[in-house]
């Protein structure tokens, strides 16, 4: 008898659970599978809101509060899964495996972007020269964007020194098994090299920031810092993992999302798993529940006590534990599990530490009009986005058109018009319109933090959990809407008494506890292929022994942005560790994680 045990209900430690209920190598009346969770709901940073109906009616409106993309492989999905190999592939064969595939839709976005960098607007496709932006370029920069394809976006611009950097890696979905190898081995060619950073130094030991300003110089990284939109893609995180994520900015790369929301696909494999527990009696998926301290026992067992929800008081013994978790949640739980070595002892405070916390967040807005568009398309802005609309989803008014992100430098960061997101919508009633107002991280997170609450601190900043109570409403006269209506109107160039007063405000504050942050990123100095191998395995990669427990997740993943970096990481440990096949025979080849 073994009690497989998973702690938290994300896309890893779902994806777990469903693979081994479906493996056939469990043995019914003996086995148990339990999923614990702190959080009332599955997903973990795919979180899918539907408004109430006082604020979005009664169609179903809603909004992605944490992930709403992945991407596709255009040619194949979803019509010959055998050959998918572009995009996420897992994610892909996972929508098809569950039934889903009718859900799919593109990501919409502008084609033709408009920025607000320093005061000044301008629209993509008019960045054809940077004399007309604001930045003091000098001739450093002037020479390194020779070589770059115009319009002279930042995103190109990063683009571009990634060709210099890692040079005929081509797309990081086509050939993830050479960037791997790149993380290990590469070095800064004859074409890049400096009196900083001289050839023959490894990429790895860069770190990005350093490496953008020796090659743009301080205003050329001020630009490439604004014009993006991240900052977490200027930090200074691995600078070899950094010519991997920004390798396809400007490029064709397809997005698609589910209609009705990223949450269906965690939803329909919650209600898979559970029905799959009832073939293995004392499974469960069991919310609400933390589990607050793990320690060793006999018999190669491990100990997980649960301090809420319906097993409050008790233990779970596992005899193979997952812990799908991002790096806060794991130094939560090693400050509570002193002696357990997985978490606390050898190797493995440098392993956990190779992971930066990138916190994030979302501010959604609600209105009875899309004030938005421009004057001529019945709205108010001097400024106004440049929106979509599919032609093979019938003709739709200006106010149901899509697109973003506006991208700025100003705490808002990003903003994205959803307009009547509807499910199968948006039909022809109209509003309400949904508004990504802000979509920003790391620093400009802090900004918005602050006026979170009213008033003094009720709790110990350090003890708040939002993600798992939001998103959080804000009153439409809170100085967050006020904030939020300044930029706004900055940006769109109209007054702010001529915007409406919004139905509703929510926000999404990724960087609390549990999580630590929206997404991560490798640190600088760390050979990640060795980290993203021994720290899926603590005893037999790192302490030694055999003792079951696995680290899976995003966090430690090739893909530490996307739900595919925790498909991966799950999929690598089932096959390497537990002895599943393949999900799928024909993506036997497919790269999961590196490894050295």
């Amino acid at each position: 008898m073994a009690n497989y045990v998973i702690v938290g209900a994300g896309a890893a430690g779902l994806y777990t659970a469903y693979r081994l209920l479906k493996s056939g190598k469990l043995n019914q009346g003996q086995d148990t599978v339990q999923l614990y969770e702190w959080s009332s709901r599955p997903g973990g940073r795919i979180y899918t809101y539907t408004f109430p109906p006082a604020v979005g009616g009664t169609n179903g409106l809603y909004c992605e509060f944490g992930g709403m993309r992945f991407a596709t492989d255009s040619n194949n999905f979803p019509k010959n899964p055998s050959k998918i190999t572009e995009g996420h592939v897992l994610v892909q064969q996972m929508i098809l495996e569950l039934g889903l595939a009718n859900k799919v839709v593109p990501f919409l976005q502008s084609d033709n972007r408009l920025y607000y960098l320093r005061g000044r607007n301008v629209y993509e496709k008019n960045i054809t020269s940077v004399g007309g932006l604001p930045y003091g370029f000098d001739a450093e920069f002037n020479a390194f964007i020779a070589k770059t394809p115009s319009p002279y976006t930042a995103d190109n611009i990063l683009g571009q020194i990634a060709t210099v950097f890692a040079p005929n890696l081509g797309s990081a979905n086509a050939d993830r098994a050479k960037w791997c190898n790149y993380y290990a081995t590469g070095t800064v060619g004859a074409g890049g090299g400096t009196t900083s950073f001289p050839a023959g130094t490894p990429v790895r030991d860069i770190g990005y920031w350093n490496l953008l300003y020796d090659q743009l110089g301080d205003e050329g990284f001020d630009y490439a810092a604004d014009g993006t939109g991240y900052e977490s893609n200027v930090i200074n995180w691995n600078a070899a993992d950094a010519m991997q994520a920004n390798n396809d900015y400007g490029s064709t790369s397809s997005y698609s999302r589910l209609d009705g929301g990223y949450s269906l696909l965690f939803q329909t494999l919650a209600d898979q798993i559970t029905a799959l527990m009832a073939n293995y009696p004392g499974s469960g998926i069991f919310y609400n529940s933390e589990v607050e301290q793990l320690s060793e026992s006999p018999n190669n067992q491990t100990a997980c006590a649960l301090v809420s929800g319906p097993r409050d008081g008790t233990f779970a013994y596992a005899d193979v534990l997952f812990l799908a978790l991002p790096r806060r949640a794991l130094e939560l739980l090693a400050d509570a599990s002193p002696m357990y070595p997985p978490l606390t002892y050898g190797n493995m405070r440098y392993l956990l530490e190779s992971s930066l916390d990138q916190p994030a967040m979302k501010v959604v807005m609600v209105f009875d009009q899309a004030w938005w568009l421009s004057q001529q398309n019945g709205g108010q802005c001097q400024y106004a986005p440049n929106l979509v609309w599919p032609s093979n989803r019938g003709s739709a008014p200006p106010s149901q058109w899509v697109g973003g992100a506006t991208i700025t430098d100003l705490p808002l960061r990003m903003v994205y018009y959803f307009g009547n997101n509807i499910p199968d919508g948006p039909g022809a009633s109209g509003g309400p319109y949904v508004l990504l107002a802000s979509y920003d991280d790391m620093n400009y997170s802090n900004f918005w933090r602050e006026v979170e609450i009213n008033g003094d601190y009720v709790d110990p900043p350090s003890e708040m959990h939002q993600p798992l109570t939001g998103p959080t409403p804000v009153h439409v006269d809170s100085p967050m809407a006020g904030l939020l209506l300044k930029q706004l109107a900055e940006v769109h160039g109209i007054a702010v008494t001529a915007i409406p007063t919004p139905k509703a405000i929510y926000y999404q504050d990724w960087g609390q506890n549990p999580f630590g942050g929206g997404y991560h990123g490798w640190s600088a100095h760390y050979n990640i292929c060795e980290v993203m191998d021994k720290i899926r395995a603590p005893y037999q990669k790192v302490l030694g022994g055999n003792r079951k427990t696995y680290i899976v997740g995003s966090c430690y993943s090739f893909d530490q942005a996307w739900v595919e970096g925790a498909f991966c990481t799950a999929e690598s440990v089932l096959q390497d560790f537990i002895g599943l096949p393949p999900l799928n025979p024909n993506i036997g080849n497919y790269t999961l994680v590196c490894k050295p």
